[in-house]
């Protein structure tokens, strides 16, 4: 399909897609014309800005969520356990709800089809016209540097001073390519290679024009920057023969770099990129077409230059093409940079949190800390705290709350009723001070609980339906004993959002004195400014359904114990690792119960794959997993097959004993074997993609702490006697 103005400078993407691991703000997205975009922050999303707008309206301060979205159009998606639990234990002091990502197509025009949107015709009912805006993420090109068809290679803002100024002669007039519109450019047209095809629109100048070709190689920093390599810059250094230099571990300046050698001593160098046809795994060299000095590109993937802190994905306003700065460094040094290929893994790993929709009223007393004043005192000393920043960035948390005083006297002033213990916990919460050994852990340990204390729905919602399934039904009674809870989840609701992105490594949790910190330094946030200014983040919730398998801890503890599988399990990896985290997190909690759970996790989402027809790509996994929980929750999610009532009949007792022994069964071989089944590398055991492993998508551990063996070995299988 043609793109023939910036209008139609669209693309087709799946909402979940842009929240996904490898998508969202500041990620390199492929277009369909072959160049790449970047999604800006989230300050830019006209959905968001017009709901942070509306909350942070006096004239709006007693609205709900409900009026909010009313009065702006947009959609707000309801979790507020999850908004809750981003409040206290990750920083968004201030956020008030999640909006929904639109979910649009395209028309065969390649425009927006919004005005068939149902959040459109809406408002349409209300007399009001919501802007094509709101129901797009913006974007920028990255990387902004292209090469045109005749091999010259230039930043996007010299192609587009090309394009608004050069004049050539046509038809017996003088023109500008496209008359110098602006709108015209879009995808980033190459002015020196005209088609002979013709834009219908009145203009002196009707040639289509073809796409230029981005340039593939791009610079990363572990501190989530991204800059384009400067090329012009690096071809100077080059002649200068300071390649060697560029190659150092201890980095160079190339951003910084003077560029005293000009062409022939009076004017710039001519750059082209010049393929080598004769050597496919070369990147070719650069050129200059005045005085004809060139320099080969091989080796370009180890230079090593400083980190200048670009961020792209927050331009300076009105300058989309200029990224905004800050220091990077890595300690007391200055950050080098790495050379990474455009469609590169490494470029993105997102950081993102989900949460299963629960009702608030059917967490248990106690595990929830604060209810009814304290919570409302506990907001009330975030918002006085958040209007002091204004006026005084600096005002630590810890000043803050120590001015207030006594808190329960400062509760009774404020018009709240609460003891000492509440205090103490409102303190503990506004400071982010917690014993808690993992915080994720316990907010998934709340979901567990509703899971085992409950048979059936607590109280009818729409969002969350599940029963037991009567496990004296099952025709081998011993299997039975070997499951606390089998469960059908006929709906569900997961919601997920983003919270940040990191390059070079996948962020990942660490433990610190016993407790896991997730370290905010690794990842760049999705919004620009400060955190306690995020009133909206953007999220997704998807509906399906599931079956839920809880485990006996206690029973699972004797069996590894009686087997001596911790220190079997035991693996010794690199520091800096990607599995680092999880075995840490294995040694706290049991590495046998972990092994035994994740696998068992697998291979009933293959075996419904082989018996069933669902492919695991539309099954995920949802793992409850500490010393206190052992369970998972299979579950697919509309929009992905079989999400029609398919995996819950499956956990019929009759049908689902079936699926478990047969799963067992061929868990036993593998196409791989002997080999898988003796392996012992790194984390994972008797685990391949031909028997253990799924797709990236529907695991939540990267396909990490898995071995057959502890399902359905000879010796010590928990599933042993079931084969």
């Amino acid at each position: 399909m043609d793109i023939n103005t910036d209008k139609q400078y669209n693309i087709s993407s799946s909402k979940f897609k842009m929240l996904s691991s490898t998508s969202g703000v500041g990620s390199v997205v492929t277009t369909k014309w072959g160049g790449f975009i970047m999604p800006l922050s989230i300050n830019e999303w006209a959905f968001i800005k017009s709901l942070t707008d509306s909350i942070n309206n006096p004239a709006h301060s007693q609205y709900t969520n409900i009026q909010h979205q009313e009065e702006t159009g947009a959609e707000i998606v309801d979790d507020e356990r999850f908004v809750r639990f981003l409040q206290s234990k990750k920083g968004f002091i201030n956020l008030r709800c999640f909006a929904a990502i639109p979910h649009v197509g395209l028309s065969g025009s390649n425009y927006i089809d919004y005005k068939n949107h149902p959040l459109y015709k809406e408002q349409e009912l209300k007399n009001r016209d919501l802007h094509a805006s709101m129901f797009y993420v913006p974007a920028i090109d990255f990387p902004k540097w292209f090469i045109s068809s005749k091999s010259e290679l230039k930043p996007i803002k010299e192609w587009f001073d090309i394009w608004k100024h050069e004049e050539f002669t046509s038809n017996g007039k003088k023109c500008k390519h496209n008359d110098g519109r602006d709108e015209y450019f879009a995808p980033p047209r190459d002015p020196h290679a005209p088609t002979f095809r013709k834009f219908k629109a009145q203009l002196n100048d009707q040639t289509i024009y073809r796409p230029l070709t981005p340039v593939p190689l791009v610079l990363i920093c572990e501190n989530g920057h991204i800059s384009d390599i400067d090329w012009y810059k690096f071809f100077c250094a080059y002649l200068d023969g300071k390649f060697n230099e560029m190659k150092d571990d201890n980095g160079f300046d190339l951003f910084g770099y003077p560029c005293d050698n000009h062409c022939e001593g009076k004017r710039n160098h001519a750059l082209k990129w010049i393929q080598n046809r004769n050597q496919s795994e070369s990147w070719g060299t650069l050129k200059c077409d005045h005085c004809q000095k060139s320099v080969s590109l091989a080796g370009i993937m180890n230079i090593k230059v400083f980190c200048r802190g670009e961020k792209p994905w927050e331009p300076v306003p009105g300058l989309n093409w200029v990224p905004t700065h800050e220091q990077c460094t890595n300690g007391h040094e200055r950050s080098i940079m790495r050379v990474a290929m455009v469609t590169s893994n490494s470029i993105y790993y997102a950081s993102s949190q989900s949460s299963l929709y629960v009702p608030l009223s059917w967490i248990t007393q106690g595990s929830v800390t604060l209810q009814g004043d304290a919570i409302e005192c506990l907001d009330e000393i975030n918002r006085k705290y958040t209007r002091k920043l204004r006026n005084n960035p600096q005002l630590t948390k810890e000043d803050y709350i120590q001015g207030l005083g006594d808190i329960v006297q400062y509760a009774e002033d404020e018009g709240y009723e609460i003891n000492e213990n509440e205090a103490v916990a409102i303190k503990n919460e506004f400071l982010g001070i917690s014993n808690e050994v993992d915080v994720v852990k316990t907010y998934r340990l709340d979901e567990f609980k509703v899971f085992v204390d409950n048979d059936n729905t607590p109280e009818d919602d729409p969002k969350f339906k599940f029963n037991d399934i009567n496990l004296h039904e099952f025709k081998r009674p011993n299997l039975m004993n070997k499951f606390l809870k089998i469960k059908q989840v006929s709906t569900l609701a997961v919601t997920s959002t983003q919270l940040g992105f990191g390059r070079v490594k996948m962020p990942s949790p660490k433990l610190v004195n016993g407790q896991v910190v997730y370290n905010n330094e690794q990842i760049r946030p999705i919004y620009s400014g400060n955190i306690n200014d995020v009133k909206v983040l953007p999220a997704n919730q998807i509906y399906g359904e599931g079956l839920f398998f809880a485990f006996d801890s206690q029973a699972i503890n004797q069996w590894s114990k009686q087997h001596g599988l911790e220190a079997y399990y035991k693996a010794k990896l690199e520091s800096g690792s990607m599995g680092e985290f999880l075995e840490s997190e294995m040694e706290m909690y049991g590495r046998a119960k972990f092994y035994l759970l994740h696998t068992f996790s697998h291979i009933i989402m293959k075996e419904l794959e082989f018996s069933c027809g669902y492919p695991t790509a539309s099954i995920c996994e949802r793992l409850y997993y500490s010393d206190e929980m052992c369970g998972v929750l299979i579950y697919t999610a509309d929009g992905a097959e079989g999400s029609m009532g398919g995996l819950v009949w499956q956990g019929q007792p009759q049908l689902i004993e079936g699926i478990i022994l047969s799963a067992l069964q061929r868990a036993t071989d593998c196409s791989a074997d002997p080999l898988c089944w003796e392996n012992s590398d790194g984390l994972n055991k008797a685990a391949c993609f031909s028997c253990a492993m799924v797709s990236e998508t529907s695991c939540e551990q990267s396909n990490m702490g898995l071995d057959r063996r502890a399902l359905v070995d000879p010796e010590f299988g928990y599933f042993k006697d079931f084969v």
